[in-house]
């Protein structure tokens, strides 16, 4: 977990927002999840669109 936190310091999250997730895991866990999601959503919708 310290290593996502620390790379979203790097990319260039807020401080303030990284220390809300890190006290806050379970938090953290359910939104690195869904934005995991994101582009296999994005990738259906559009293998869709060129088949529709």
């Amino acid at each position: 977990m310290d290593r996502v936190l620390s790379f979203l310091l790097n990319i260039g999250m807020p401080r303030r927002l990284v220390d809300g997730l890190r006290r806050r895991p379970l938090l953290a866990i359910v939104l690195i999840g869904a934005l995991a999601w994101v582009p296999v959503i994005v990738l259906v919708w559009l293998f869709l669109r060129l088949l529709g």
